[in-house]
C-alpha cells in the first residue's frame, strides 16, 4: 500500500460524495463511439497496455490547440455514473503529466506508486473529504491552507508524500522555476484519474449526459442516438476563437448539470 492510501485509511475525515466519471475526446471521435456503441481502450504509452481513461467530476483531459481548431477537433464529454469496482488504477492527478514532468520537483521526486489509492474501495470519497472536505471544494479546487491541513490531520516531518500532494493542489499564481511547465499545471494536477482495462459501453442509466458542440447537437442522428440511451444532451455554442477557452466554457456546463441533478 502507497503512502497516499495508507494516509487516507487511517485519517478520520468524513468522505466527500464521488463526482460521475467524465471522458473527454474529439468530435472526430463521435461517429466512431456511436457505431462501435462504446468508448475504445487505446494504448497507453505511460502504462504500456491499453486503458480508458476518465477523471472523477471534471472535464480535465486537454488536447493541446493551434491558434484555431476545426468543429470536429473540439472536446465532447460523456457524464457516466460513477461506478470504480473494475477500475485498473486510481491516482488523484494526470499520471499522463506526472509522467511527462510538468509538476514541481517537489513532487516529482516522489514514487508515482505512493499515490495509487487502488487498493482502497472508496479511496476517491476518502481523497474528496480529506483534501477538500465535499465535492462542491473538489470541483472548484478549494483547500485548507497548508498550515491548516497539516495540523488538522498532525502530519509530521516524514509525511513528505501527503503535504507534496496537498501543496500541488495549492499550486497556482507562484513564479515559475526551471523544473516546472506552470503554464500547464491546471486541474490535471488534483483531479481524480480512474483507468479501465476494458471498453466503456454506453449504456442506458449509465451514460448520464453527453456535452458537445452545436453542430453536433443539431445532427438529428446524434440527437435519436442519445435520447434512446436516455442521455442529456448539452451543447454548446462554437465561435472562431482561441480553442482553449471552450474548456472554461464546458467546467460551466458541467457544473451547471451537476447542480440540477444535486451532485453538488
Amino acid at each position: 500500500m502507497g503512502k497516499l492510501a495508507d494516509f487516507l485509511m487511517r485519517n478520520t475525515a468524513s468522505t466527500g460524495q464521488p463526482l460521475p466519471l467524465v471522458h473527454t475526446c474529439q468530435s472526430y471521435a463521435l461517429r466512431g463511439i456511436m457505431d462501435e456503441g462504446k468508448i475504445k481502450t487505446h494504448f497507453c504509452e505511460v502504462f504500456q497496455e491499453k486503458l480508458n481513461y476518465f477523471f472523477v467530476g471534471r472535464p480535465a483531459y486537454k488536447k493541446e490547440f493551434s491558434d484555431e481548431a476545426a468543429e470536429w477537433e473540439l472536446p465532447i464529454c460523456f457524464v457516466f455514473s460513477y461506478h470504480i469496482t473494475d477500475a485498473k488504477r486510481i491516482f488523484p492527478f494526470d499520471t499522463g503529466g506526472f509522467e511527462r514532468k510538468i509538476f514541481p520537483s517537489f513532487i516529482q521526486m516522489v514514487n508515482r506508486d505512493e499515490f495509487d489509492m487502488t487498493s482502497i474501495s472508496d479511496g476517491p470519497s476518502r481523497f474528496i473529504g480529506t483534501f477538500f472536505g465535499s465535492p462542491v471544494n473538489y470541483f472548484k479546487l478549494k483547500v485548507d491552507s497548508e498550515d491548516s491541513f497539516v495540523n488538522k490531520f498532525s502530519l509530521g516531518v516524514f509525511d513528505h508524500e501527503i503535504r507534496a500532494l496537498h501543496r500541488l493542489v495549492m499550486k497556482t499564481g507562484k513564479p515559475p522555476d526551471k523544473s516546472t511547465d506552470y503554464k500547464r499545471i491546471d486541474d490535471r494536477r488534483s483531479t481524480i484519474e480512474v483507468q479501465f482495462s476494458d471498453d466503456k459501453l454506453l449504456e442506458k442509466d449509465k451514460l448520464l449526459a453527453v456535452i458537445l458542440p452545436e453542430p453536433y447537437y443539431l445532427e438529428p442522428s446524434v440527437t435519436r442516438y442519445f435520447r434512446a440511451l436516455g442521455a442529456e444532451l448539452i451543447s454548446y455554442q462554437t465561435f472562431p476563437h482561441n480553442p482553449d477557452l471552450y474548456y472554461g466554457v464546458i467546467y460551466d456546463k458541467i457544473y451547471s448539470y451537476f447542480k440540477k441533478h444535486q451532485f453538488i
